[in-house]
């Protein structure tokens, strides 16, 4: 009877064999818990390297944002002393008063430009991205578009326009009539 005891096969209640599972090896067992503790190390390190980004990025552009605020103010204190430089030489200022005022403006403009603050050219073409036309004069003498004067300069932070500047354009005569027949066109079309 022990030769057959030996000679058969585990059998569980309902009479199937019953598959042996060899006991967890603790050292395996041991090496994926290290394993998935170290992938969840990684990416809680990387998740925190992405928020040290976010969080360096944002207070970056906060602090742009109060830099543009503050200068956008000051452009008005630019302004004035532009016009307190252009009266000065128009006017009997005492040379102190002026050189005083010429310092001050320096200073100012050179305290702005250390910001990223640039004057927006205004010698040549008209650029509406840059420009704001505030009236055109017909002018046969120069090409359509040219600018004639400036009223007010205008100022970029960065690549950004905050101000534009204000200025007069030239028209040629040939450039109204091609005007004037596109808005003709559009008054047809019910444009």
């Amino acid at each position: 009877m022990a030769e057959e005891d030996a000679g058969e096969l585990d059998t569980s209640e309902d009479g199937h064999d019953a598959e042996r599972t060899p006991p967890p090896d603790p050292v395996a067992e041991r090496d994926r818990r290290i394993e998935e503790l170290t992938d969840d190390l990684k990416r809680l390190q990387a998740e925190f390297e992405n928020y040290k980004k976010r969080v360096a990025k944002e207070g970056a552009e906060m602090s742009k944002a109060g830099a543009e605020v503050v200068v956008r103010d000051l452009l008005a204190v630019m302004d004035t002393l532009d016009k307190a430089l252009e009266d000065a030489g128009t006017n009997d200022y005492p040379k102190q008063l002026k050189k005083g005022l010429e310092g001050i403006h320096r200073q100012l403009l050179q305290t702005l430009q250390r910001q990223g603050l640039r004057e927006i050219g205004t010698d040549g073409v008209f650029d509406p991205f840059e420009h704001e036309a505030m009236n055109r004069e017909e002018r046969e003498d120069m090409e359509d578009g040219s600018i004639l004067e400036v009223f007010q300069k205008g100022y970029a932070l960065g690549p950004k326009v905050i101000r534009t500047a204000k200025v007069k354009v030239s028209k040629t005569p040939e450039a109204e009539e091609v005007h004037d027949a596109q808005e003709s066109q559009s008054e047809k079309r019910g444009e």
